[in-house]
């Protein structure tokens, strides 16, 4: 038998388990379709993160967060720009008990007007922080500008839509978002997968409501974008689409990507960063997903060295459609099955793994298929892939005190 089992219930949830051999704790995660993409106000769901945690399942702030302390329960309850995630990890034995607890904050939240402006004031505090941190600005600047609306929204929310909130407006989004359809549970590790069922059934026997679906449009700010900030630094962010995760060039374009700038010993760190000195920080990142998949590059560097920065990252971004050596992936492969290997030993990455392939393809994958699937790249697929590759339309974003007046040639990958 799998240590995999799934089973869907009737009002839609769908529960997932996996038993990893030798292992005390459980790792939970529970999404609900509920991230800042799903708000009307950009940041409702950002705020109900905070006060979904101010009582629930009929027992104050002080009494809930006590119970989850009782039971050793380390959680999280976190708002993305899709889902709104509650996960936890805990003794496999102290299931039955810090389920329903857990279960709470999305099936019985108190929701009390009085702890709103508390919860106001924590936002708001979180979206100035972004203002310290021009890191993340560039990030989260550099999504507004690439991706169509509203799936380009940053998971803080907005200002003035977190000073407007009202408690009825929330307790709306709570009504219509916080449904069975297309939420996901998944508990790995200690797990008995009857028991989790039984549990799990008898909390949401009475839970109920319809997905709504997400209005999205077509159009995207791309191209080049500057932050003007007084700084002695220049943060640099590019993004461009990659295949999406159902893709089967998904696995080459991980495997490309990360030759490119996943390691030290990737390209990018080494002409960038070890042979020119031109930057402090370098990396490169594929962030494959259901839709929407990016490929996400950062280079932090002073405004002397920034547009030649620029200039070499993107030179190697067109260099790596020549295609890959055999020693660049026999490094690669070993890295990503040595990662995969030390993720699997732990319940919380296994928990996020499973949730994310059940999000995205609509199934799951054990360790040994996600080995199996790194081990069945060859160079020769690889550099296929990358041959006919369209890099497509590149967004650039950068934070600094002056405009670097960047040719528009710059910017045609396919060209260089």
């Amino acid at each position: 038998m799998s240590n995999i089992q799934q089973k869907r219930l009737d009002c839609g949830l769908c529960i997932i388990t996996e038993i990893v051999p030798g292992i005390k704790t459980a790792a939970f995660n529970w999404g609900v379709r509920a991230g800042v993409a799903t708000n009307k106000h950009d940041g409702d769901s950002v705020l109900l993160a905070e006060l979904i945690q101010r009582g629930a399942g009929g027992l104050s702030a002080k009494e809930h967060n006590n119970a989850l302390d009782s039971l050793g329960i380390r959680r999280q309850v976190s708002c993305g720009i899709e889902f709104f995630q509650v996960s936890a990890v805990m003794l496999g034995t102290h299931l039955t008990q810090g389920i329903p607890l857990l279960g709470a904050y999305l099936l019985n939240p108190t929701l009390p007007e009085s702890d709103l402006d508390a919860c106001k004031s924590l936002c708001l505090q979180s979206i100035n922080s972004i203002d310290d941190n021009p890191s993340q600005q560039a990030g989260i600047a550099l999504n507004k500008h690439h991706l169509p609306s509203p799936f380009n929204r940053s998971a803080y929310g907005v200002t003035d839509v977190i000073e407007s909130a009202t408690i009825g407006r929330l307790q709306n989004v709570y009504q219509q978002h916080f449904v069975p359809n297309d939420s996901i549970l998944v508990v790995a590790g200690d797990v008995d997968h009857n028991q989790i069922i039984d549990t799990v059934s008898e909390l949401v026997d009475s839970w109920n409501g319809n997905k709504t679906d997400i209005p999205s449009t077509s159009t995207v700010d791309r191209g080049v974008h500057w932050i003007k900030q007084d700084t002695s630094q220049v943060h640099i962010c590019f993004a461009i689409d990659g295949p999406n995760i159902s893709d089967s060039n998904s696995i080459l374009e991980a495997v490309a990507i990360s030759v490119f700038g996943g390691a030290t010993s990737g390209r990018l760190f080494t002409q960038v960063r070890q042979r020119r000195s031109l930057c402090y920080s370098v990396s490169a990142q594929y962030a494959a997903s259901k839709e929407r998949s990016l490929i996400r590059m950062h280079a932090g560097t002073t405004p002397e060295r920034a547009n030649e920065t620029i200039q070499v990252c993107l030179e190697q971004l067109a260099e790596l459609r020549n295609g890959i050596s055999a020693d660049e992936l026999a490094r690669t492969i070993q890295r990503l099955k040595s990662r995969t290997v030390m993720r699997g030993e732990s319940t919380t990455a296994r928990a996020s793994a499973l949730w994310g392939d059940q999000y995205a393809l609509g199934k799951t994958r054990s360790l040994q298929d996600r080995l199996e699937e790194i081990e069945g790249v060859t160079l020769e697929n690889v550099n296929n892939w990358l041959k006919y590759r369209d890099y497509g339309e590149l967004t650039l974003v950068y934070i600094g005190p002056e405009d670097l007046n960047l040719d528009d040639k710059i910017l045609q990958l396919n060209t260089l």
